[in-house]
């Protein structure tokens, strides 16, 4: 894939049309395909339960024989990545282990990577109606507010935490093409994250080039993003630590090893917005604190941290608040890419947004713009960044209408970051991963500024 993104291909691909044809496979194929497939997830063999779970009624030629054939076919994939993935996890933080943790992980990727494509099998159930975009499970107002009342008096206390290293477990490692890897797994020191089924246990991937002092790079993945789940030969962290970084890739709450039963990948983020999105954005923070102190108790070296579209707003919130943590938990650099300004906004103005429908769902469950703003300020960029602004990088999509541009922008200038720290590209969302795989101005910048050049 990277040698598409290098090749002319891949400039045509870093172009503006690139986004509304993005929203349209998302409308059209990839989100109702992915809402069958998290039902079917749920459901197993149960036919009743599948069809209350997808949310129309299905033409009466989906007999019940029919639908049981069709659970089946992707109960088949499901099992078998469950079972490689147990087996997976087992084998590979247990030091005694004799299997080989490279077949361990490819294997795992492989299964995985099947039962993603299960999707597929759900595809002629798209017609004539197609199923809703996301499982909606909208708290009302009333509710969030009974439910954070201290922390929206007091934002800051969100983000104090106990940041314990010896919480972490190491993987077993192996090496392939010059670069180790190896995984983390810790409980997450996110109070509101351990109530979200799945999302309890925080795991990091970790690529290094092998021999050497090099500085690390914890890096934030974009929304419905499960690359850990995917067979790929390359992907962000080989990428960047064949330039000589050390990367840590956390798997976000709600996607891949994380996703919660019932939902696909990513899917909580908007489903159960607002205080699902709060308690990914603040919580996933609180869980680069624990991975920053780790990275810089264990190695030589600066550690910087970077998240695109939506762990941008994570980078963005630890800039914020990490005077909050000690301060071997402080990041040295921020990079923020696709990012924004109030969650808000975002919401209310973004095309993703809008495309979804959470704008609706939000109205129709009681939210106003004016009692959403009120909770996101917990989780806005603060008016001044903790870190020296000299310290953060931006990359932004001057097209970008998912997370709208015109607001990140306005965060770079109110942040004063320096003119050489902001990189601005004339496309919009989806042209960025292309953009960074093609260019790592931003990433040498990055290191440039994480060690006072």
């Amino acid at each position: 894939m990277n040698g598409l993104f290098d090749s002319p291909v891949g400039a045509l691909l870093a172009r503006p049309w690139l986004d509304p044809v993005g929203l349209y496979g998302l409308r059209r194929w990839y989100l109702p395909l992915s809402r069958l497939w998290a039902a079917a997830n749920l459901a197993g063999l149960d036919v009743a339960r599948f069809r209350d779970e997808i949310g129309i009624a299905l033409p009466g030629f989906w007999s019940e024989s029919r639908l049981q054939r069709l659970l089946a076919r992707h109960g088949r994939a499901q099992a078998r990545a469950n079972e490689v993935r147990n087996a997976w996890e087992a084998a590979l933080f247990d030091p005694a282990a004799g299997s080989d943790p490279e077949r361990l992980d490819r294997e795992r990727r492989s299964a995985a990577t099947v039962h993603l494509a299960s999707r597929a099998f759900f595809y002629p159930l798209l017609f004539p109606i197609r199923p809703p975009l996301a499982r909606w499970r909208i708290d009302a107002p009333e509710r969030v507010e009974r439910e954070l009342g201290h922390e929206l008096e007091n934002p800051s206390t969100l983000y104090v935490a106990p940041i314990a290293l010896e919480s972490v477990s190491i993987s077993r490692s192996f090496v392939k093409d010059g670069l180790r890897e190896y995984w983390l797994r810790a409980p997450t020191p996110a109070a509101r994250l351990r109530q979200r089924p799945g999302s309890e246990i925080l795991y990091a991937r970790v690529v290094e080039p092998v021999g050497g002092t090099i500085d690390t790079l914890i890096f934030g993945n974009g929304l419905c993003v499960e690359s850990e789940l995917m067979s790929m030969e390359r992907g962000p962290g080989p990428q960047l630590a064949a330039t000589g970084w050390r990367v840590i890739e956390p798997v976000s709450p709600y996607h891949g090893l994380r996703a919660m039963p019932g939902f696909y990948g990513g899917e909580p983020f908007f489903a159960a917005s607002p205080t699902s999105s709060l308690d990914l954005i603040a919580g996933q923070a609180i869980e680069s604190a624990l991975l920053v102190a780790w990275a810089r108790a264990r190695f030589e070296g600066k550690v910087a941290l970077a998240g695109i579209s939506m762990s941008s707003f994570v980078a963005q919130l630890a800039a914020s608040h990490c005077h909050l943590w000690p301060s071997e938990a402080r990041p040295d650099a921020a990079m923020l890419i696709s990012h924004s300004g109030r969650v808000e906004d975002v919401t209310f103005g973004g095309a993703l947004a809008a495309m979804l429908g959470l704008d609706r769902a939000l109205v129709e469950a009681g939210w106003t713009r004016e009692s959403l703003a009120r909770l996101s300020r917990m989780i806005d960029p603060a008016d001044a960044p903790a870190l020296p602004p000299s310290r953060i990088v931006s990359a932004l999509g001057e097209t970008d209408r998912w997370v709208p541009y015109r607001d990140g922008l306005a965060l770079a200038h109110r942040w004063g970051l320096p003119e050489d720290n902001q990189f601005r590209y004339r496309f919009g969302h989806l042209g960025m991963p292309v953009q960074l795989t093609r260019d790592s101005s931003p990433f040498v910048r990055l290191r440039q500024v994480m060690n006072g050049g």
